[in-house]
């Protein structure tokens, strides 16, 4: 009887066979990736030792030039950054020079019959204690109070109103520069400058104001501050300008070596279409005394101030009906209330004697002045008087006779200010204000002589070759002729 055999398939097998071989070729591509991973780093790290053309005081070389590289590189740009810190610092040192140069305030003045340096700087707006301390640090050099007539000199101060220098010229031949440092610990340096003078010829058209039409033509604030003052008393610069006015100057440049400064002006012209054409013409007659007039040999300055200080605004006009703003009833306020801080400096309006100084019951502290022609100028409510002011007292125009305050009736600090003229009390804002002394009739022909040339030199058509030494010399020469 025949056995029939029976087989048994499965599916194990198979599958156990294909996890086997998936298992064999991971681990087959793991041992490959770390064998390169090993081989690479080996490689890498081992094989610059072995180098054919390096040896180990080849490679400490190298390394030691690289060192030496890397540290030449570094002392350069600590070199270079050390000249770039000292090329900044010197920069910062000179711009800071030139900003106080062009930051300082310079102060031009000359000295007339009758004046003393003390009056003279006062009236330039010096304080008095600045040049108190002026004073007694150049007293071994200048004697404040005997300066020949005609003495010229200039005041260099700083942004916060210390003398820094004061150049002094008591003839036209020499000059003393004296730098005062600002500590009193340093000696003050004096030299005798030799400085060349020319005269110079410009003209210009306002565009927008007078002050950047001349910083355009000649980059100068101190001319333009220059002419400003010359036509204060005929020309309101800051309101009655007009795009397209013309002007001409004729002026001296000074050097020592290169450009020191701008001198005298020794004529201009303003030609407005508010204020049609005004001139000056700078005179120095053979008594020594100097002003700058018109062609017709008139001053171009006014007997009188246009007003007596720096002030705010206008608090209350003249006026025959007023309220008081105290006493509450109508009445006249024959007078001007100027309001200004207390303390603002009060100036008389032109040159006079002091008649009355004191107080006058509601005016408070009171200065009354008497001046040329039957003028009498009042002035109420000061804080205080000028130091040293007296009754009977000579002062000119423009010095400092009290501050304002509100002494007396006065709701606030102000100045009251009237003027009289033969007794009789009149508005100073429609006064036309007299002007100042003309050119002595004596003096003349030398007048009219100086302005032809200035004049002809200021159009275009003669050498610039007249200035006030020249002026001297034509006198002296017109004299010895004479005899």
């Amino acid at each position: 009887m025949l056995r029939k055999k029976y087989y048994h398939h499965s599916y194990i097998f198979p599958s156990f066979h294909k996890k086997k071989r998936k298992k064999r070729i991971k681990l087959l591509i793991g041992g490959l990736f770390i064998l390169l991973l090993v081989t690479g780093t080996v490689y890498f790290k081992i094989l610059p030792l072995f180098h054919p053309k390096q040896d180990d005081d080849t490679f400490l070389a190298s390394s030691n030039s690289e060192v030496a590289l890397d540290f030449g590189r570094d002392e350069k740009e600590m070199d270079s950054e050390k000249l770039s810190e000292e090329t900044f610092l010197q920069q910062e040192r000179e711009e800071g020079e030139k900003q106080e140069e062009e930051e300082a305030i310079i102060v031009n003045g000359s000295l007339q019959a009758g004046d003393t340096l003390y009056e003279s700087l006062i009236k330039k707006g010096i304080s008095a204690a600045e040049i108190l301390n002026l004073q007694e640090k150049i007293k071994s050099l200048v004697d404040f109070n005997y300066l020949p007539v005609g003495s010229e000199y200039s005041l260099k101060y700083n942004p916060e109103g210390k003398v820094t220098e004061f150049i002094y010229k008591p003839n036209p031949i020499d000059i003393y520069c004296i730098d005062i440092p600002i500590s009193d610990s340093e000696d003050i340096k004096v030299t005798k400058e030799e400085v060349c003078t020319e005269v110079v010829r410009f003209e210009g058209e306002i565009k927008s104001s007078l002050y950047e039409s001349m910083m355009e033509s000649v980059d100068s604030p101190q001319l333009a501050l220059q002419i400003a003052e010359i036509f204060a008393w005929q020309i309101d610069f800051l309101t009655e300008c007009r795009e397209g006015d013309t002007f001409k100057i004729l002026v001296e440049k000074q050097y020592k070596g290169d450009f020191y400064r701008w001198g005298k002006v020794l004529a201009a012209m303003y030609d407005g279409e508010l204020l049609s054409k005004h001139t000056a013409i700078l005179f120095k007659d053979p008594s020594g005394y100097v002003d700058y007039y018109t062609e017709e040999g008139e001053s171009l300055k006014k007997a009188f101030l246009r007003a007596p200080l720096n002030y705010k605004y206008i608090s209350s006009h003249f006026s025959y009906n007023r309220l008081h703003p105290i006493l509450r009833i109508w009445r006249p306020h024959l007078a001007i209330d100027y309001a200004a801080p207390t303390g603002t400096p009060v100036s008389t309006i032109g040159d006079g004697t002091v008649i009355y100084k004191g107080w006058n019951d509601g005016y408070g502290n009171y200065i009354e002045i008497r001046h040329p022609n039957n003028y009498v100028s009042g002035y109420g409510h000061l804080s205080r008087f000028a130091d040293g002011l007296k009754k009977g007292q000579k002062v000119k125009q423009g010095e400092i006779i009290g501050y304002v305050g509100a002494t007396g009736l006065a709701t606030g600090p102000h100045l009251d200010f009237s003027i009289s003229k033969n007794g009789k009390k009149v508005d100073f804002l429609k006064l036309e204000l007299p002007a100042a002394s003309s050119v002595d009739p004596q003096y003349y022909s030398q007048f009219n002589e100086v302005k032809r040339k200035l004049l002809s030199a200021l159009e275009g058509r003669g050498e610039l070759n007249i200035n006030l030494e020249l002026q001297d010399l034509y006198f002296q020469a017109t004299e010895e002729n004479g005899k």
